[in-house]
């Protein structure tokens, strides 16, 4: 397994945990298991080697986020919400978004540019639909263009 496939995995795991644990309070491996559509066993090996980076533990079988796994699934989360919301407004079913939205969300590196210039464009989008934007379609036309230029640039959601 390469290290990009590794780091998207590792993500999906930290977001079904908060996702988890923010919806019951706790969360455990068939959880985990049954939101991902794994088996129970490969969520066991793969917690632990989230355990062994040191950005989750299991404690009497509850699967808990260290600070650092709870701020990247925040972050891994943030950018699911955004391009499904996207997909939403351009037309795409709940289910295609939302599995969609999951495959785009690792094209952006954490913390580099483009997804600093993409956070950038929701937010003036945002202002847009509360009244403070120009073009009249509450934004929805520059966040349409900013999904096209991620998905033409590098070619990040070509070969999956």
């Amino acid at each position: 397994m390469n290290k990009q496939r590794s780091t998207e995995s590792s993500e999906d795991y930290l977001e079904a945990i908060l996702r988890i644990r923010s919806e019951r309070g706790s969360c455990r491996n068939v959880d985990i298991a049954c939101l991902l559509g794994y088996s129970k066993a490969s969520v066991t090996k793969a917690l632990a080697g989230l355990s062994a980076a040191g950005l989750a533990e299991v404690v009497a079988r509850d699967v808990r986020l260290t600070p650092e796994g709870e701020r990247i699934a925040r972050r891994a989360l943030g950018r699911h919400r955004f391009f499904e919301g996207l997909l939403l407004e351009a037309g795409v079913d709940g289910k295609t978004a939302s599995r969609e939205a999951c495959r785009m969300e690792h094209c952006l590196s954490e913390g580099g540019q483009r997804e600093h210039r993409v956070v950038g464009l929701h937010r003036r989008a945002a202002a847009g639909r509360r009244g403070g934007g120009r073009s009249g379609d509450g934004g929805r036309g520059a966040r349409l263009q900013a999904l096209r230029r991620l998905h033409g640039r590098e070619g990040c959601m070509r070969g999956r």
